[in-house]
């Protein structure tokens, strides 16, 4: 089994102590459809993390939302807790709200800041660039003007989002490390033609814990019964190749049940296989040295050719003036 080396910083986030889910909801638009979680606390002790901390950082500092923070003496790993994205996930660009909890110098970062319900805001140059709130020094939100300062003005106030939805939330940040939920607005086209089968789910939800390796559960709801076969049979040809790759005697397990219009996949990977499948993906990815060819003998050099006597009818050496020789 193969893990993508640059969903690894992802990954291999471990649990944290969660913050309440109410409070944390709360700053989310009243018509969220799609919500993501990641929680990256003690990501920078993790033994795993300590080998990919370069390549953590670098994704960290690539993601979109992230590049809106103020990196300068900012240090992802070490001063964020857990990110939280929520969306209506309406159209090709749909606005977003990022909700950071860590720890946030407010002083420093908030110095000469224009403030927004008294709330320091932080970018937003131009009416299209995110901006970034420093609630206090525990919490920041990221994302669009106008979601971010409704949020503002919604603080101390209940959540707007829908009851069920704010539990199903609570229940997988209190299990998982990486999660999420969502569904799918009406009239959703999948952005390319390769992620057609997308549109055939409204609803999804999905969780990865990793404190005794790895552990992915997921349920996901079709439109239709028939929907749901398709993508059964595709999920079976990847269960084909899960099981393919794994030593004999393996603990590893791939389970996809269907219950109508329910698909439900629990995937477990333990600990020890896990490591073993990161160290050759460190190795795959090692620069290798091509051994140096031996350097091939030079030709041996033309034999001269020997010189040729020419003698007279008695046997004597006749001496041979050339043309133009004195």
């Amino acid at each position: 089994m193969k893990l993508a080396p640059c969903l690894l910083p992802v990954l291999l986030s471990v649990r944290a102590v969660p913050a309440a889910a109410g409070t944390l909801t709360d700053f989310f638009p009243p018509d969220t459809k799609v919500v993501f979680g990641v929680r990256v606390h003690n990501l920078a002790t993790s033994w795993v993390a300590r080998s990919f901390k370069e390549q953590a950082q670098a994704q960290a500092a690539g993601v979109g939302w992230l590049k809106a923070f103020p990196l300068e003496g900012f240090d992802f790993l070490r001063d964020v807790d857990e990110v939280v994205l929520a969306s209506n996930a309406k159209g090709r660009n749909p606005p977003a709200i990022v909700v950071v909890t860590g720890r946030f110098d407010v002083a420093r970062l908030a110095e000469g800041a224009k403030r927004y319900g008294g709330v320091p805001l932080l970018g937003g140059e131009k009416d299209t660039d995110s901006v970034v709130a420093l609630l206090d020094g525990g919490t920041a939100l990221i994302g669009d003007r106008t979601l971010v300062r409704a949020a503002i003005d919604r603080r101390g106030g209940t959540t707007g989002i829908d009851p069920t939805l704010n539990d199903r939330i609570a229940s997988l940040r209190q299990r998982y490390d990486v999660w999420g939920l969502g569904e799918q607005p009406e009239g959703f086209a999948a952005p390319v033609p390769e992620a057609k089968a997308v549109e055939s789910i409204d609803r999804f939800q999905f969780g990865i814990e990793l404190s005794s390796g790895l552990e992915l559960g997921a349920e996901i709801h079709t439109r239709s019964p028939q929907d749901a076969e398709k993508l059964s049979a595709a999920l079976g040809m990847v269960a084909a190749m899960f099981k393919g790759q794994q030593p004999s005697g393996s603990a590893a397990k791939f389970d996809l049940q269907a219950d109508g219009g329910t698909l439900k996949l629990n995937v477990f990977i333990p600990e020890e296989e896990l490591k073993k499948s990161i160290q050759s993906d460190i190795a795959a990815l090692s620069p290798t040295t091509a051994p140096t060819a031996a350097p091939r003998p030079a030709p041996p050099a033309a034999p001269k050719p020997a010189a040729t006597q020419v003698l007279d009818k008695e046997g004597n050496t006749v001496v041979l003036q050339l043309p133009g020789k004195e």
